[in-house]
């Protein structure tokens, strides 16, 4: 993967960051990054005032730091601000991290040395891992804390995981004949003042989600099918009257995913079973059909369609985030035309997760009622009440994991509560309004795992069912996993099983990445199937 600064997309990211694809740093911006990095030099020692350079830190500012600490400055920086908590993030989101940031400073404005840079990528194309603690970031003069305890192996401190084991990265750094940096003036600033810890793991939340939605539309339509709904509520001549092109992408993947189906029903079919129960007898009388189903059923489209445009919005922005320079000063040609700025705050990205932890919290909401719309004997007579393979009382069915759906949905509600809003002063007042990014991204993550729990559980309804009418009653875009959760379990009775093992064999295949093949295409860069 190319790292030039610019026409980094999201799955470029997480092609590096899941897949382990190496990294290559483009000539041409590492020649301006090392220009930019001796003019930088220079100002320095000639003592021009620049921030981080010949001065303190945040509300410390007004002092003014001599030449002669020109590391010393930059390395205490580093180790004083390695201060986070909590657990530690996953490999895969590190990587993501760095990807963001080396991105970030081979655009050439931060003034930072092209060795840093070099060691940064061996450190990911060589599978060195810095630890990084999840919390500590306030998202606003940057993810300050996690990108110090990123960048700590490039002066030989700090912890890595290498080969499945936590080490010094001393030893590591020298086991593997690398030489750690000395850091000049304000490497080490440039190295930690920007959003690529909350960028990198929203770039990895999106590239799931957009996976998760695709899961939750094949869902929906196995749902549909579970239920014997109507076809009209998907047709494309009454959603192209609504505009929003998010939902008229999700009526077609319904409309697609539907096609063939021995279970749906046409509008027609149902108008002619309203007449054929009765006369009209000018009377007020009722009738056992429905001629319009309820919102879990019909209003598919209208539902997701907005998580859709939602996705596709999200993406735009931390796209941008993720090809920007967003770390401060950025050097310009002479020390008078630096731009001290605020390209740290992370306000952009904050929102843009907030956005995303609703549309995440969404599927869930759409999946926990069509779970229940299944499940419930007095909603659903067409199936055993709770989908019991075995006599009704005796044998429960799914009714217990109806409680696990549930129980997630209402968890999501408090954390799909914006952080982008919770600002709280710090640093002396200097960082006086912060954005909270990264608890917005980290949150996008644990929603994720949330409602793919939910999702699971939805299926494995859809699945029970399915054991009951046939699989090949069901359209041919929906029975091919279907099938495959055949090969994996059977359906789930009282006496032969334990209800959270079915559950666990069903989300572990559905998490799967062969099941990809399975699920529709799904673009949410320009809101529509690929």
């Amino acid at each position: 993967m190319l790292i030039r600064g610019e026409s980094l997309t999201i799955d470029d990211l997480y092609a590096v960051a899941a897949g382990g694809e190496p990294v290559e740093l483009d000539a041409a911006q590492l020649k301006m990054v090392s220009e930019t990095c001796d003019r930088l030099q220079q100002w320095g020692e000639e003592g021009h005032p620049i921030y981080g350079v010949t001065t303190g830190f945040g509300e410390m500012v007004f002092m003014r730091i001599p030449a002669r600490f020109e590391t010393k400055l930059q390395e205490n920086l580093l180790r004083t601000h390695a201060a986070g908590g909590g657990a530690l993030f996953t490999d895969e989101v590190v990587r993501a991290i760095q990807v963001s940031r080396l991105n970030c400073l081979t655009k050439g404005y931060s003034g930072i040395g092209s060795d840093a840079l070099r060691l940064m990528a061996e450190l990911l194309n060589r599978g060195i891992h810095p630890l990084v603690p999840e919390q500590g970031s306030l998202g606003a003069s940057g993810d300050l804390a996690p990108l110090s305890h990123l960048a700590l192996p490039l002066i030989a401190a700090g912890q890595v995981r290498y080969r499945g084991q936590i080490r010094p990265a001393s030893e590591v750094l020298s086991e593997e004949g690398l030489e750690p940096v000395r850091l000049g003036y304000k490497d080490g600033l440039a190295l930690i003042n920007g959003t690529s810890g909350m960028t990198g793991v929203a770039a990895v939340a999106l590239v799931k989600a957009r996976r998760l939605l695709r899961l939750a539309l094949w869902a929906s339509a196995a749902f549909v099918q579970v239920m014997q709904g109507s076809t009209r509520a998907f047709e494309a001549r009454g959603h192209a009257l609504k505009n929003h092109r998010g939902q008229n992408a999700i009526a077609q993947v319904i409309t697609d995913l539907l096609a063939g189906s021995h279970l749906t029903r046409e509008h027609e079919d149902v108008m002619r079973l309203i007449s054929e129960e009765g006369a009209d007898n000018g009377e007020v009388m009722p009738v056992k059909e429905y001629l319009q189903n309820a919102y879990t059923l019909r209003c598919i489209p209208q539902i997701l369609g907005p998580v859709l445009d939602s996705m596709a919005y999200c993406r735009r922005l931390v796209e941008e985030e993720l090809n920007s320079a967003n770390d401060n000063p950025l050097i310009f040609e002479s020390p008078e035309t630096i731009f001290h700025g605020g390209h740290f705050h992370g306000q952009y990205v904050a929102m843009a997760s907030d956005f995303l932890n609703i549309s995440i919290t969404e599927i869930g909401v759409l999946a926990e009622r069509q779970l229940n719309r299944i499940l419930d004997p007095h909603l659903n007579k067409a199936y055993p009440a709770f989908l019991a393979l075995g006599d009704e009382g005796l044998f429960s069915g799914l009714q217990g994991s109806q409680y696990l759906a549930t129980s997630i949905a209402s968890e999501n509600l408090d954390l799909a509560a914006p952080a982008s809003i919770k600002s709280i002063p710090s640093n002396g007042q200097n960082q006086d309004v912060v954005s909270m990014g990264l608890i917005a991204a980290r949150k996008s993550l644990r929603l994720l795992d949330n409602v793919n729990t939910i999702v699971s559980v939805l299926v494995a309804a859809c699945y029970q069912a399915a054991t009951i009418t046939g699989i090949q009653q069901f359209s041919p875009a929906v029975r091919g996993l279907l099938e495959l959760l055949a090969t994996k379990t059977p359906g789930y009775r009282d006496d032969e099983g334990i209800a959270s093992d079915f559950l666990s064999t069903v989300r572990e295949t559905l998490l799967d990445s062969r099941v990809d093949a399975l699920l529709p295409p799904l673009d949410i860069e320009h809101g529509g199937t690929v």
